[in-house]
Protein backbone atom coordinates (compact mmCIF):
# COMPACT_ATOMS: atom_id res chain seq x y z
CA UNK A 1 0.00 0.00 0.00
CA UNK A 2 2.05 3.35 -0.81
CA UNK A 3 1.26 6.54 1.03
CA UNK A 4 -0.76 8.19 -1.74
CA UNK A 5 -3.52 5.42 -0.69
CA UNK A 6 -3.59 5.49 3.00
CA UNK A 7 -3.60 8.97 2.67
CA UNK A 8 -6.91 8.97 0.25
CA UNK A 9 -8.08 5.94 2.36
CA UNK A 10 -7.76 8.01 5.57
CA UNK A 11 -9.90 11.14 4.41
CA UNK A 12 -12.70 8.55 3.23
CA UNK A 13 -12.91 7.42 6.38
CA UNK A 14 -12.86 10.43 7.83
CA UNK A 15 -15.41 11.83 5.72
CA UNK A 16 -17.66 8.58 5.96
CA UNK A 17 -17.23 9.90 10.04
CA UNK A 18 -18.82 13.22 10.00
CA UNK A 19 -21.62 12.06 7.05
CA UNK A 20 -22.70 9.58 9.55
CA UNK A 21 -22.43 12.10 12.75
CA UNK A 22 -24.10 15.08 11.15
CA UNK A 23 -25.68 13.61 7.85
CA UNK A 24 -24.93 14.46 4.31
CA UNK A 25 -23.77 18.04 4.06
CA UNK A 26 -25.56 18.60 1.10
CA UNK A 27 -23.49 21.54 -0.97
CA UNK A 28 -21.09 24.26 0.01
CA UNK A 29 -21.10 25.41 3.97
CA UNK A 30 -20.37 21.68 5.19
CA UNK A 31 -17.20 22.76 6.90
CA UNK A 32 -19.34 26.03 8.72
CA UNK A 33 -21.85 23.51 9.67
CA UNK A 34 -19.34 21.43 11.24
CA UNK A 35 -17.75 23.93 13.14
CA UNK A 36 -20.98 25.11 14.92
CA UNK A 37 -21.89 22.06 15.55
CA UNK A 38 -18.34 21.26 17.52
CA UNK A 39 -18.93 24.59 19.52
CA UNK A 40 -22.31 23.92 20.16
CA UNK A 41 -21.41 20.64 21.35
CA UNK A 42 -18.10 22.38 24.18
CA UNK A 43 -20.55 24.88 25.14
CA UNK A 44 -23.60 22.71 26.14
CA UNK A 45 -20.33 20.87 28.03
CA UNK A 46 -19.12 23.99 30.01
CA UNK A 47 -23.27 24.65 30.89
CA UNK A 48 -23.51 21.69 32.29
CA UNK A 49 -20.12 21.79 34.15
CA UNK A 50 -21.05 25.14 35.61
CA UNK A 51 -24.47 24.06 36.67
CA UNK A 52 -23.28 20.64 38.24
CA UNK A 53 -20.32 23.22 40.15
CA UNK A 54 -23.06 25.56 40.98
CA UNK A 55 -25.58 22.58 42.65
CA UNK A 56 -22.43 21.45 44.76
CA UNK A 57 -22.13 24.58 46.10
CA UNK A 58 -25.57 24.99 47.43
CA UNK A 59 -25.30 21.79 49.02
CA UNK A 60 -22.22 22.32 50.77
CA UNK A 61 -23.08 25.62 51.92
CA UNK A 62 -26.61 23.78 53.16
CA UNK A 63 -24.56 21.18 55.07
CA UNK A 64 -22.41 24.02 56.08
CA UNK A 65 -25.10 25.74 57.63
CA UNK A 66 -26.14 22.99 59.64
CA UNK A 67 -23.09 22.44 61.86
Amino acid sequence: MSRRDYDAGREDARRDMEEQEFGSRGGGGGGSSFTAAVFIKYLAIVIVVLIVAYVVLQILRTVQGAF
